[in-house]
């Protein structure tokens, strides 16, 4: 298929399943070399890809499964951004990734942090100060019409993937945080991220 096709059905796929609306591939009827999207992408994408894109499109054609992969890299990049900004939240608090959180305050206390460092990202520059850090989660309703309904959704979140893991949760752990593990909390934020857009809309 030839480069408008492609950018059209990546930018329906991403809008349908997830409600991403990614620069550099929306369609606005102009072919990726016309907008420099692989420029737009450029600081995102690993080296391999980029090469991978700049190849093919001087073919001005793509194939089916090197649109498939095109797709799952930029769905991998989304998902590593957020994975980065879990870290950062972490490290805000000086709590370990290695290591359980002890309760549900410190569970929600990570949560809200990655939501901030998510949703206003301007916030990101207090990561490592902690009294500016706590003013702006103490303030994020009032910076963010949106942040009570988009928290409410996010406990309506947690308690489906609870429910769904409840055989697998373990009666005898030691912290009352059910996401107090690092992978499950990457598992929230995955499901996060896949779910937001579509929320939004």
């Amino acid at each position: 298929i030839d480069q408008s096709m492609a950018r059209y059905a990546l930018n329906r796929y991403f809008s349908a399943h997830r409600g991403w609306h990614i620069t550099g591939i929306s369609y606005d009827g102009k072919r990726w070399n016309e907008s420099s999207s692989t420029t737009l992408l450029k600081s995102e994408m690993p080296a391999f890809i980029i090469e991978f894109l700049e190849e093919h499109l001087a073919h001005k054609r793509l194939g089916l499964g090197e649109l498939a992969v095109l797709a799952a890299t930029v769905e991998d990049l989304v998902h590593s951004e957020a994975f980065e900004l879990l870290s950062m939240a972490y490290e805000a608090h000086n709590l370990s990734m290695h290591e359980l959180l002890e309760n549900e305050a410190q569970e929600d206390l990570v949560i809200r942090t990655f939501m901030l460092f998510y949703n206003m990202p301007w916030t990101q520059k207090d990561w490592n100060n902690s009294s500016a850090l706590h003013k702006q989660l103490k303030s994020a309703h009032k910076n963010n019409p949106d942040w009570d309904a988009t928290m409410l959704w996010v406990e309506d979140l947690k308690g489906a993937i609870k429910y769904q893991s409840r055989a697998e949760h373990n009666p005898f752990s030691k912290t009352s945080a059910h996401f107090g593990t690092y992978p499950l909390m990457l598992h929230l934020v995955e499901q996060f991220i896949d779910g937001y857009g579509m929320f939004q809309d």
